[in-house]
């Protein structure tokens, strides 16, 4: 069985979600559901999600299939979607479906502005 972990920080500047574990059929609810659940808790919408997978260890279809979900919710709301991640079991298939080409991808956290 798969295990995943899903943690989330407010800041001023975007609401930070922190995944860490495998994305695949077996934990894509359970990643859903905390993505959904930091949005909707967050005390006022921040302008921008981070989704900090760079403790991601794979990555399958359903994972990317949500992150497509997630930046379409994040652009109807106005909100600036942003990837973390580095490592090859994150960027390869990101790379491999064209996907790199439609998120933002960093390395790093990015800075408050």
């Amino acid at each position: 069985m798969t295990s995943l972990k899903v943690e989330w920080t407010y800041r001023p500047w975007a609401l930070v979600v922190t995944v860490t574990g495998e994305v695949d059929a077996g934990t894509i609810s359970q990643l859903r559901d905390g993505i959904e659940a930091a949005r909707a808790g967050a005390p006022v919408p921040p302008p921008a999600v981070v989704l900090d997978l760079t403790g991601v260890g794979f990555i399958g279809s359903s994972g990317l299939a949500l992150l497509v979900e997630v930046s379409e919710e994040c652009a109807a709301a106005g909100q600036e979607l942003t990837l973390v991640c580095a490592s090859r079991p994150v960027l390869r298939p990101l790379q491999l479906t064209g996907l790199d080409q439609v998120f933002t991808i960093t390395g790093t956290l990015p800075p408050a502005p």
